[in-house]
């Protein structure tokens, strides 16, 4: 009896080392990979930043000549078939089941299948497919939008921003968040630098116009709820404060600004220069003084408290670099910064700093709060580029998917519309993205 027991046992100890062994020599210690004769089922993908991974069920079949991987940046309506452009690269190795797509396009939607080639019988040439199912790789955060941009608004308590449009006038409204259009209208109008404010509760958008009106819309639904005609030609607004400062061709004095006050629509002041600003913005912590550019002057105005004139100064800008909608004044209310080499000006119009630029060509500014760095978008590469403030010295750079073409800071990310391409290529017009690129301490 004994002996039966000691031989049951060991053959019992046999049995699990032989199944050990044999779990083993076919896995490598791993799981026991699925094999099938007639079909390939393709698992889940594996994404990373910049890769994704296919894991598929090996096809057994002596006639196997390889796997195709296909790979389509469309909803496929016959995931039976392929074209040749579709296709990243071919497997011979039957064994070889594991694949690394280290260069996925930047696409909001993806398809990855595999296709396994068995030689018929017959001719030589006489194929059959075996295809397997198709697995979707979406990311909503690539959704493409096409705008011919004039100028960007960010409204950041709101977490959107304004695109006003070169091309027949279009206003859009960008969610950033939903990375939505949530309202769009077209003014058939050639528009110019807009501005927003908020005026008897309501938050309002003031859009320049060439037909020398000044459109007023709700800042929300773009209804139209008032207009002022200060002249022949609109280029830039700034609101502050109950009082819109409009750059205008009055036909006159050729370009002025003009000072109207929101709830009266009256003309205050104005100020008649012979070449005036295309673009203004407002000195921050003043209610009466602006900074301007156009293609070859720089310039500074003062008002009153009331918004009458006081006076104006202007200095011949002769950089090749300048760039109208690349203009914003320092937080600090100590200068502004312009021109694709970030050129840094005093509040007297003096040439400060550029900043170290190398090949770069900025396309916009933003800063943090408090004031300690000044961040830059490149429109020739796909960076956006920390410097100090003051210093100038460069402290992060910010990898982005496209081209950085309007920055701003909402919390604690930097929000880029980026373009999908160089701006040498297609300058203000092609597709975007919104990116979200969180702040580095």
């Amino acid at each position: 009896m004994k002996n039966l027991v000691v031989v049951f046992l060991c053959a019992i100890l046999i049995a699990t080392i032989t199944g050990c062994k044999k779990e083993d020599s076919s896995t490598g210690g791993g799981p026991v990979p699925v094999v099938y004769s007639d079909k390939i089922v393709l698992s889940d993908l594996q994404t990373g930043y910049d890769s994704v991974v296919l894991n598929w069920s090996k096809l057994s079949n002596p006639k196997f000549m390889r796997y195709v991987i296909v790979r389509r940046n469309y909803k496929s309506t016959n995931p039976n078939t392929y074209t040749y452009n579709e296709v990243i690269d071919e497997i011979t190795d039957a064994a070889v089941v594991k694949y690394t797509d280290h260069t996925p396009p930047i696409e909001s939607y993806l398809e990855y299948q595999v296709v396994g080639v068995v030689r018929d019988t017959g001719m030589y040439y006489n194929y059959s497919y075996v295809y397997s199912n198709v697995v979707p790789y979406e990311r909503p955060e690539l959704k493409r939008f096409y705008f011919n941009i004039k100028d960007v608004l960010p409204d950041v308590p709101n977490h959107r921003c304004y695109i006003i449009g070169a091309d027949s006038g279009k206003i859009s409204i960008l969610d950033y968040h939903s990375r939505a259009i949530s309202k769009e209208i077209i003014t058939n109008a050639t528009l110019g630098f807009s501005s927003l404010g908020d005026f008897n509760g309501m938050q309002e958008l003031y859009v320049p116009r060439n037909d020398g009106w000044l459109f007023i819309y709700n800042a929300n639904t773009l209804e139209k709820v008032d207009q002022i005609k200060p002249g022949v030609r609109c280029n830039s607004v700034v609101y502050n404060n109950g009082k819109l400062f409009i750059v205008v061709d009055t036909g006159y004095y050729d370009y002025a600004v003009r000072i109207y006050d929101r709830s009266t629509k009256s003309l205050i002041t104005h100020t008649g220069i012979t070449e005036g600003p295309e673009h203004i913005a407002l000195v921050p912590g003043s209610n009466t003084k602006l900074f301007g550019i156009s293609s070859y002057y720089l310039f500074s105005f003062e008002f009153d408290a009331n918004g009458h004139y006081v006076s104006w100064t202007d200095v011949n800008y002769s950089s090749s670099y300048s760039y109208m909608r690349c203009f914003e004044a320092l937080p600090n209310g100590q200068g502004f910064i312009t021109s694709t080499t970030g050129s840094i000006y005093s509040g007297s119009l003096t040439l400060v700093q550029n900043l170290p630029y190398g090949n770069y060509q900025y396309s916009s500014f933003t800063f943090n709060s408090p004031f300690t760095s000044i961040f830059t978008g490149c429109s020739n590469y796909k960076n956006i580029v920390e410097y100090s403030y003051p210093g100038y010295s460069e402290k992060n750079t910010y990898k982005c998917i496209g081209y950085p073409f309007a920055i701003f800071i909402d919390d604690t990310n930097l929000i880029s519309l980026s373009s999908v391409y160089s701006y040498s290529y297609y300058g203000n017009q092609g597709q975007f993205y919104i990116e979200t690129v969180p702040l580095r301490k």
